[in-house]
């Protein structure tokens, strides 16, 4: 695994709202960007979260929670996280793709995300990392950029990069510009937003092969920096 040389630090205040955040399943928001979504809401900086797929592949062989009960479920833990960091439901939008396919629906991803950003056009988003190593957040750069205003500043967040990241993944040198924002007063509500995702800390007992986050993994996203990669035009 590389390691990034160390950002300056992000000020939420220097990122113009409406700004959206994408995220490729639920939970990916809470993850990668909790603090700083906190924080930029405690501002009175107008934040909206678009959620791409379903989040309904996670424990596949679940007979208790099969697809369709565990998506409906992961969207309500999405908007109750959401809520936590200050983001009210009137401010979600969910286009339910199917989860671990979203290279598959490129195009429609696009569509969909474009229509939705008409409601209040993003003056920032907040996306994946382009090479963050999960195939549905590498699924989601490039419909996405695609779909936002040429005006709009985008930031790539890091979910599993620190976790699964072999050097390639990183950037390049000067690729990006990378940004770190510190949870700081903002971890107790990060962690709350994260704890929101019940189905993906353990709560499914009858699926043994499903997914479920790390502990550490938990721990280190509350305590450590948010990263954000900024592409260098």
């Amino acid at each position: 695994m590389a390691a990034l040389v160390t950002g300056a630090a992000l000020d939420p205040g220097t990122l113009a709202g409406p700004v959206w955040v994408v995220a490729p399943h639920p939970d990916d928001e809470a993850l990668g960007c909790g603090a700083l979504i906190a924080a930029l809401t405690d501002a009175g900086t107008e934040v909206w979260a678009l959620l791409l797929s379903d989040g309904g592949f996670s424990h596949p062989a679940s007979a208790t929670y099969p697809r369709e009960r565990l998506a409906r479920t992961r969207l309500d833990e999405w908007r109750r996280g959401l809520g936590t960091l200050g983001v009210p439901a009137t401010r979600t939008v969910a286009l339910g793709f199917p989860d671990g396919a979203l290279s598959a629906h490129a195009g429609a991803v696009g569509a969909a995300a474009r229509a939705a950003f008409r409601a209040a056009p993003p003056a920032t988003a907040l996306l994946p990392w382009k090479r963050d190593p999960h195939p549905d957040h590498r699924a989601t750069w490039d419909p996405l950029r695609a779909a936002l205003p040429d005006s709009c500043r985008v930031l790539g967040y890091t979910v599993w990069l620190q976790e699964r990241g072999q050097d390639a993944d990183w950037p390049a040198p000067g690729e990006a510009h990378p940004w770190t924002f510190p949870p700081g007063q903002w971890a107790e509500r990060k962690a709350a937003a994260i704890a929101a995702h019940a189905t993906q800390l353990g709560a499914i007992t009858d699926d043994p092969g499903g997914f479920t986050l790390a502990p550490g993994m938990v721990s280190r996203s509350v305590q450590d920096p948010e990263t954000y990669l900024e592409v260098i035009q």
